[in-house]
């Protein structure tokens, strides 16, 4: 998807190997494809003598290459323009070798992140409480992210409540069944069932109030109303009242909606509702995020030891809910990358086949004195075609990073690694 060329080959090849199988690292194929690829693109910019931005830049597509399909949101240039100026771009020298400080080679180097945006189906229940608390129940899952936080938000925000009169349930059998915690697709399949149920619970507020002669709501429509300050409250002209105010009138305790997990029935026509927009979606749209990854790297040319010493990665990942969760995920996903690029490797014993550094005393990951400062931003432009514009964080920073380094190491010592993890007798 990243590049509008005219003859594209793809080809998968199958070896059955006596050994222990490997599995998943962040962003599986896309991490490791994005290596190959963006180091083959910037091998090929300094064959024919352009700067890797503006070769990248010449040949991005308007549309996906493969089938035609439009892009729901692609912001891949403004990454790089924004990213090229927050850098420093300009003052890299394009020959290899020409950059120093001191006794270290200093080489600059970028690649193209991307990732597919996913969405599944999630169940999801919501209770307004007369007190006007809320919970949201939905068995997703939490691993680190904040998804938690990003659900309360969304459900303060749709119902009009305080963040803190939020309370998420997750990561329980019991609850009502979530997507997985995988393919960056968790926060937004959530939000789209979680943002419907708030609309259907709002909509029963509405009519619990129209039940009521004297109710400021009486007559009105969904659309002619906000949430907010703690109830609805018209449009036109701001009068309203509070969640309270129209329970405690009603003599009701709460007001409960579910999507997909209220009934077996209501379960079976939301999830075909699902699947036919996720098919008619995608056979409308390519949807992805994508960014920018720029690296400075050090190489002692007497040692071959390999120092990130800058890293600025600009993404375009939709509406980001939280800035502070968001945030850290980009940033933990570069660390990875960098591991991936340096320091990581299953070493196998060819008399049995098994692995050899089965520990995390033995296999090398990134420690703080590995890892420079991350600046990382987002354009935070939404993305039409997925719920309240979001695209997933999780995974789309790792991609790239690998062949930024690379090519960043062989701006700064002619010397181009093409598997990793790049090592001194690589390099010497």
């Amino acid at each position: 998807h990243l590049y509008d060329a005219e003859n594209i080959l793809v080809q998968q090849n199958q070896v059955t190997l006596d050994v222990l199988p490997n599995t998943f690292m962040r962003a599986p194929g896309e991490s490791i494809g994005t290596f190959a690829l963006e180091a083959a693109v910037d091998e090929l910019a300094y064959e024919v003598g352009v700067d890797p931005i503006e070769l990248r830049m010449r040949n991005e597509p308007e549309r996906n290459p493969i089938d035609g399909k439009r892009f729901a949101h692609r912001a891949l240039r403004e990454a790089y323009a924004r990213g090229a100026e927050l850098f420093g771009w300009s003052a890299r020298t394009p020959q290899p070798g020409s950059m120093r400080d001191g006794r270290w080679l200093v080489g600059m180097g970028v690649a193209s992140a991307y990732h597919p945006a996913w969405q599944f189906l999630a169940n999801v229940t919501v209770r307004l409480a007369a007190d006007g608390t809320v919970l949201v129940r939905c068995g997703f899952h939490e691993m680190g992210m904040g998804g938690a936080t990003a659900q309360a938000q969304i459900a303060a925000d749709a119902l009009g409540v305080p963040f803190e009169a939020v309370t998420v349930e997750y990561g329980d059998s019991a609850l009502p069944t979530g997507p997985g915690a995988g393919g960056s697709g968790q926060t937004a399949s959530v939000a789209a069932s979680l943002v419907e149920a708030c609309d259907k619970l709002k909509r029963s507020v509405l009519a619990l109030a129209a039940r009521s002669a004297e109710s400021l709501l009486r007559g009105q429509r969904l659309a002619d109303v906000r949430a907010r300050d703690g109830g609805l409250y018209r449009a036109a002209d701001a009068r309203g009242e509070s969640y309270a105010a129209i329970l405690g009138r009603a003599a009701q305790v709460s007001v409960d909606a579910a999507v997909g997990s209220d009934t077996r029935l209501g379960s079976i026509v939301g999830q075909a509702r699902f699947l036919t927009k996720f098919v008619l979606d995608n056979r409308r749209w390519v949807k992805a995020a994508s960014g920018a990854q720029f690296c400075e790297v050090r190489v002692d040319p007497d040692t071959g030891e390999v120092r990130v010493s800058r890293w600025l990665g600009v993404f375009d990942v939709g509406t980001v809910i939280n800035a502070k969760t968001a945030s850290s995920q980009l940033r933990g996903g570069i660390v990875m990358g960098i591991g991936m690029a340096l320091q990581e490797e299953s070493l196998v014993d060819p008399r049995s086949g098994r692995i050899m550094n089965a520990n995390l005393a033995d296999y090398h990951v990134p420690v703080h004195a590995d890892i420079p400062p991350i600046d990382v931003y987002y354009l935070n432009e939404p993305d039409p075609t997925m719920p309240l514009g979001l695209v997933g964080i999780g995974e789309v920073s790792i991609t790239g990073v690998a062949a930024a380094i690379a090519n960043a190491v062989h701006h700064a010592t002619g010397k181009r690694v093409r598997d990793l993890p790049i090592t001194l007798d690589k390099l010497l």
